[in-house]
């Protein structure tokens, strides 16, 4: 299909291209008919305008793109709704990329959003990210960029997450105030700077509780194939486990069901507790205690962060604590 411009209007309505131009814009020095005629064929040829032309009459796109590494049921969707909810707010528009977890596709997505002038970017990092560099080139041309939940440390682009060794200590801790003492930890892709915090932190905890750190007591998960057959064959390995922690919500409903496969009841044979968005421990009996991470929080946060920064806030570079708190329910 023909992307109709200025010039096309023009010829149809015997105008010039800058009257054409003054009358989409309602300028007053434009007739009222004159307006309704160029509107009129400017919605018969379905013309919109040249986002570059207007990000260089403007200096500002009004578009706000959000890449994250995946959308599953769980978490993600929940950002994008609290991203949202602060794009419209300030007048913007968002648009929403996928990395599917893979670098060459996240820069891809980078350059396409240089290419659309947008004038701030929310990125959560793919798995296999281990450099800044391609974020670099968007603060280059003047576009804001924050990093939220998947980060790397840096000193040029503020970056926005929880304490994720604290959360893991806080449910290790809560586990053992309860009476565990033999506790197994699931965690996630360990490609992940995420995973080896929440991982190094439910060690941590071991320690200082003296729990004992036994490797075979932990679970480390790449994929999403045969988790719940890993699963269980972690909790065969330990018949003396009597709590289990996760690190995510995927890996909480896994476990979950893995549970109740073996024939095992929560919490009277094990305890589960996790580190979760805070909505699907509430779907699942008995409801699960978690320590509570709000997707949509980190969604508002990070944006509400990025327009600060548009805005002309200085000096917002490091690190900006998203914090969690303790829900319990019936699972321990």
């Amino acid at each position: 299909m023909k992307r109709y411009t200025l010039k096309d209007i023009a010829k149809l309505t015997g105008l010039s291209v800058s009257g054409v131009s003054r009358a989409l814009k309602d300028h007053p020095d434009i007739a009222p008919e004159t307006k309704d005629r160029v509107r009129e064929v400017a919605a018969a040829l379905n013309y919109h305008p040249n986002p570059s032309a207007q990000f260089l009459h403007s200096k500002s796109s009004k578009i706000i793109a959000a890449i994250l590494p995946e959308v599953n049921t769980f978490f993600f969707p929940e950002i994008l709704q609290g991203i949202s909810k602060v794009v419209e707010k300030h007048g913007y528009f968002l648009i929403f990329l996928q990395s599917d977890n893979k670098f060459q596709k996240e820069k891809d997505l980078v350059d396409y959003c240089i290419q659309m002038f947008v004038d701030g970017v929310l990125i959560s990092l793919s798995a296999e990210t281990k450099s800044l560099d391609h974020l670099l080139k968007l603060t280059e041309m003047d576009a804001s960029v924050v990093l939220f939940d998947r980060v790397l440390n840096n000193d040029a682009i503020p970056y926005l997450t929880i304490d994720d060794s604290q959360a893991s200590r806080k449910a290790v801790e809560h586990l053992h105030s309860k009476g565990h003492t033999n506790i197994l930890g699931i965690f996630d892709d360990d490609r992940l700077s995420m995973t080896n915090l929440r991982a190094n932190g439910f060690r941590q905890a071991l320690n200082q509780n003296e729990l004992g750190n036994h490797p075979n007591r932990i679970l480390t998960i790449t994929g999403d194939e045969d988790i719940e057959e890993r699963i269980i064959q972690l909790l065969d390995e330990n018949p003396d486990a009597t709590a289990v922690f996760t690190m995510s919500d995927k890996l909480m409903v896994k476990t979950y069901h893995a549970i109740n496969s073996l024939g095992l009841k929560i919490p009277d044979d094990l305890a589960l507790i996790s580190i979760s968005d805070g909505k699907a421990p509430h779907y699942l009996y008995p409801g699960i205690t978690h320590i509570r991470h709000s997707g949509e929080e980190v969604g508002n946060s990070a944006a509400t962060l990025l327009f600060r920064m548009l805005l002309g806030e200085k000096h917002l570079e490091g690190f900006h604590k998203i914090e969690t708190t303790l829900v319990e329910l019936g699972s321990v």
